[in-house]
């Protein structure tokens, strides 16, 4: 289990995971009543666009990290790099993509409903199902491909978007999935059943925030193009 060695780790425990949630929402919220009152900051979008190609290319590498990690992907050894290590320099950078939520604040562009719930959450989850779970490299490997392709896109490769539902649709049912297996294969006495159960809710409500997301885009996307035939009529 990935948690063997995280004694003395900062952010390791359930508390200190939940309580980095107050500073989040504390800077969230001033940050977007400084910008009501001022306005957008005028770096913030060119910050957030570098940030989001640089993240890319992390994600990418730390994708190839947590395959080489497992038995049936392993292609290199890395003598310094431990299992324990990697997961849970993966769990940190779920505190590091706060900055998603203040680039955007900072560029005057609403929050909506997933991504906040998304990025108040993932650190619990991943310490629930990183940090101690026993099979956490796949779940972690979805969610890193994911994001390749997602901060690429934001970062400038429009290219991109046909494949972000896939991934990110993938990233959920293959979580679940995994999560379900569990249960149904070592009963609900298992060690890791909580967790396990845990996980499950938060994936599940993240699909659902997902599927909501797209839906109301999809929606959006129906309106602009009836607005426009309608614009093109009355010419």
């Amino acid at each position: 289990m990935a948690s063997e060695d995280d004694s003395g780790r900062p952010l390791t425990s359930l508390q200190s995971v939940i309580l980095t949630t107050g500073p989040f929402i504390f800077l969230w919220s001033t940050l977007r009543g400084y910008v009501a009152r001022n306005g957008p900051f005028s770096l913030a979008r060119p910050l957030t666009r570098l940030n989001n190609q640089v993240y890319a290319l992390f994600s990418l590498a730390l994708a190839c990290l947590v395959l080489n990690d497992t038995e049936t992907f392993h292609f290199v050894d890395l003598e310094h790099v431990t299992t324990s290590g990697l997961a849970y320099l993966y769990h940190l950078t779920k505190f590091y993509e706060y900055v998603d939520v203040f680039g955007l604040v900072a560029s005057g562009i609403p929050v909506n409903e997933h991504m906040a719930f998304h990025h108040i959450t993932t650190p619990v989850l991943t310490y629930l199902r990183v940090l101690h779970a026993s099979d956490w490299h796949l779940l972690a490997c979805l969610n890193c491909l994911h994001h390749f392709w997602m901060y690429a896109y934001f970062g400038g490769v429009r290219a991109f978007r046909p494949v972000l539902r896939v991934t990110g649709w993938a990233q959920l049912v293959g979580g679940i999935g995994l999560d379900v297996y569990y249960l149904v294969t070592h009963g609900k006495g298992a060690p890791e059943a909580r967790n396990r159960a845990l996980s499950i809710m938060i994936l599940t409500r993240y699909a659902m925030l997902y599927y909501e997301e797209i839906k109301t885009a999809m929606g959006n996307a129906q309106k602009g193009k009836e607005a426009e035939k309608k614009g093109k009529k009355a010419n």
